[in-house]
């Protein structure tokens, strides 16, 4: 609904300079003492200057005013109903992605003790595979070991068969030797 333009407003398009106190509405020393706390600034220096922009864009008001007023009620319902289901859905949506930042959180956690536990793996093969290491030096170590011992037991044996021959030799000699006279 547009109001209608007011002698206030001619009066403050009118005028130059700053109103007066009397015209503010307050004593002399009230209005000078007021500061904006938002701008810091004087109060009786910000009301002007805010009055004086109001009146430059009265007209885009007026007519953002009139467009307003004539947006019949059921379309701003629907549009109620829009900005509603729209504000739900972004509720939702704010408790899934708190529910997907858990998850997530507890996601990197598993994470966190699978690498743990791949590391602890990797040094328990490393640890395993210096144990195959040494095991198979010591089982290299005892092949040769068992091969240098079987051909000791071969040269035994063949110095046992040499010997054994050599005593029938000897035997055979000493009973030729015997039965001669």
């Amino acid at each position: 609904m547009q109001e209608p333009t007011t002698t206030v407003g001619l009066y403050w398009r009118s005028q130059e300079g700053t109103p007066t106190n009397k015209e503010l509405g307050e004593g002399s020393s009230v209005a000078a003492s007021r500061i904006l706390p938002v701008t810091g600034e004087p109060i009786h220096r910000t009301i002007p200057l805010l009055a004086a922009r109001l009146v430059r864009h009265e007209d885009r008001l007026d007519a953002i005013a009139t467009l307003v007023n004539n947006i019949p009620n059921e379309q701003v319902e629907v549009m109620s109903a829009e900005i509603e289901q729209l504000v739900m859905e972004h509720l939702e949506m704010g408790a899934m992605m708190q529910q997907l930042n858990t998850q997530f959180g507890e996601a990197m956690e598993f994470i966190g003790l699978l690498c743990s536990a791949n590391t602890i793996n990797r040094d328990i093969m490393c640890d395993i595979d210096q144990a195959l290491d040494t095991t198979r030096a010591q089982v290299m170590s005892l092949r040769r070991a068992q091969q240098e011992a079987q051909a000791r037991e071969r040269d035994r044996d063949q110095i046992i068969e040499t010997m054994a021959a050599k005593i029938q030799e000897l035997e055979r000699r000493l009973d030729d030797n015997q039965g001669k006279p």
